[in-house]
């Protein structure tokens, strides 16, 4: 059994190295690549955000799993043209710090309230959520109408696409959340992650570097490769479900409010989305565009998932059609 004393010895060692350039990497990112926007402490973390441009209403932007500010820098400096634009990163992404509550709705709302209490952003709020944000955006909602003036939601995630879809997918979701939760911090923790990263491999995210503008690529793979990235993603990951039962039983006991409401569909199947899946989600966010008698659906036939990064002229001019509405009363 010599052979497999060796082998451990190696495996340990390569993972006790892997784990000592991941630290020594995420130190030197840290001094590479500064916060573009403001830290601000809330209950001992920081929080970072970026707000540009003036005027009302106020155009909060919130992300999908894993994303950071950067997902939107093909749309914020236009949405800065007509309105005020705030981008920020949840906790454990970007800047801001890890939190040990968990990544559910209610918690991600209540952080992102008291950020812009302290902050002193006033409302009335714009709120534009993408993928799992849309949860979270609907879920303000809910719980806070009298602060949301209109909302644009991103190919959204919807609290009963797990009931809705194909069993296979759901079923292939649902092992995908498990090994994400156990697997992707570890990953982080040894530098694999940031190897995957480095090279564009990584399977869940398969070309999206290639989406940014070549001067943001080498930051947002820094920002993907660090240690709490990992930790993050798993975090959400394994309150997906709770999300949805929260953003389910808010929909069942509060009424949405009547706001301008634009809902974007990718129109393109991507990684494991089969056109029955897509054409799926195309009538669950339909039926989110019919929670407000001002909502409108739109399918944009030549984007994936990332709508904001492959096609960012239609968010924006989403957004602009639902702040002119709120400013003008103009239909979008």
């Amino acid at each position: 059994m010599l052979w497999l004393a060796v082998l451990l010895g190696v495996l340990i060692g390569v993972i006790g190295f892997g784990a000592i350039y991941q630290t020594l990497a995420t130190r030197r990112d840290r001094h590479r690549f500064l916060p573009p926007g403001k830290l601000i402490e809330i209950e001992g973390s920081h929080w970072h955000y970026q707000i540009v441009g003036d005027g009302s209403p106020t155009v909060i932007v919130d992300s999908g799993a894993g994303g950071t500010h950067l997902d939107w820098q093909l749309v914020q400096p236009e949405v800065a043209k007509f309105t005020r634009v705030l981008t920020y990163d949840r906790a454990g992404y970007g800047w801001s710090d890890l939190s040990s509550e968990p990544r559910t709705a209610q918690q991600v709302v209540s952080e992102l309230r008291q950020l812009l209490q302290k902050a002193e952003i006033e409302p009335p709020y714009v709120l534009v959520g993408m993928s799992l944000s849309g949860l979270f955006s609907r879920f303000f909602a809910y719980h806070y109408p009298e602060e949301v003036a209109g909302m644009v939601l991103v190919d959204v995630a919807h609290e009963r696409m797990y009931e809705e879809t194909p069993v296979e997918w759901v079923e292939l979701n649902k092992r995908l959340e498990g090994l994400l939760t156990h697997v992707v911090p570890m990953m982080g923790r040894t530098g694999l992650l940031r190897l995957l990263v480095t090279f564009d491999a990584l399977p869940l995210a398969a070309g999206l570097f290639q989406k940014f503008p070549p001067s943001m690529r080498p930051l947002a793979k820094a920002l993907y490769s660090q240690t709490q990235f990992g930790i993050t993603f798993a975090q959400e990951s394994a309150a997906v479900s709770v999300s949805m039962n929260q953003a389910e039983q808010a929909r069942q006991t509060k009424s949405f409010p009547d706001i301008p409401l634009l809902v974007l569909s990718a129109g393109k199947p991507n990684f494991d989305i089969t056109q029955e899946v897509l054409e799926k989600l195309q009538e669950l966010h339909a039926d989110l565009a019919s929670e407000s008698s001002q909502g409108v659906h739109i399918v944009a036939h030549e984007s994936g998932h990332a709508i904001q990064l492959d096609e960012p002229e239609l968010v924006i001019d989403a957004i602009r059609q639902v702040v002119e509405k709120v400013r003008y009363g103009n239909t979008p």
